[in-house]
């Protein structure tokens, strides 16, 4: 079930950074971490399915302050149009994130989008994640967490009831960079027969808002490269 997790998080891109990335120094606080994040960035999701690569796709995402101790950000994921190379949008996650006193916080990440099945077939799917984020001792955040999945439409309702179990996510930012890795299982059961799916999501991110630059830059970068393969 390739691509069946459009999630979330939905915050970063293409882990090509420019330059050497100096070590994340762990943040103050949970707090000054996403304050430092306000405003718009623009990257990349790249996915894999049980060790297979699925659907990767572009994101913009926008992240305010809505209160002294919470935040919200709202993702909308976009695949490139092969043909016209023109953004079609997917789907579209919102995050909220409240600040506890201890230090720790909590996201509530909710969404829908359209996901592969395979590479002709496309499903729709709902999220619905919590997660407890921590300082890590090692720079950034962490966060632990579960919740559920659901995908529309499968031979024998095999997709309505998935479990997210095992959810792990890393965050950092450096050198202007966002990055965060999110690990997770997903089950899903139907009658007698169950199925578990590990999915790893890797996003990269930097500041703006030009979602459509990025991704002709990425086509033309994938195009290059073709070009000089077969040289």
């Amino acid at each position: 079930m390739s691509g069946v997790f459009a999630l979330v998080l939905v915050l970063a891109l293409i882990a090509s950074a420019i330059g050497y990335a100096q070590p994340t120094a762990p943040p103050a606080s949970i707090g000054s971490f996403f304050r430092g994040l306000v405003g718009e960035w623009i990257g990349t999701c790249v996915q894999s399915t049980d060790g297979k690569a699925t659907d990767n796709k572009y994101f913009h995402a926008i992240i305010k302050q809505s209160g002294p101790d919470t935040h919200e950000t709202v993702f909308e994921y976009y695949r490139l149009n092969q043909q016209t190379g023109a953004p079609i949008k997917v789907g579209a996650t919102t995050m909220a994130t409240k600040v506890a006193a201890d230090g720790t916080a909590t996201n509530r990440i909710t969404g829908k989008a359209d996901v592969l099945i395979n590479p002709t077939t496309l499903k729709p799917e709902q999220h619905d994640l919590s997660e407890v984020l921590r300082v890590s001792p090692s720079g950034g955040l962490e966060g632990r967490g579960s919740g559920s999945i659901k995908v529309s439409g499968m031979l024998l309702g095999l997709g309505k009831n998935g479990k997210v179990r095992n959810y792990h996510s890393t965050w950092s930012q450096s050198n202007g960079v966002l990055r965060i890795s999110q690990h997770l299982a997903v089950k899903f059961k139907v009658l007698f027969f169950s199925k578990t799916f590990t999915i790893i999501a890797d996003y990269t991110a930097r500041p703006g808002s030009d979602i459509v630059g990025l991704m002709k830059s990425a086509k033309d970068n994938a195009s290059r490269a073709a070009e000089a393969s077969r040289r």
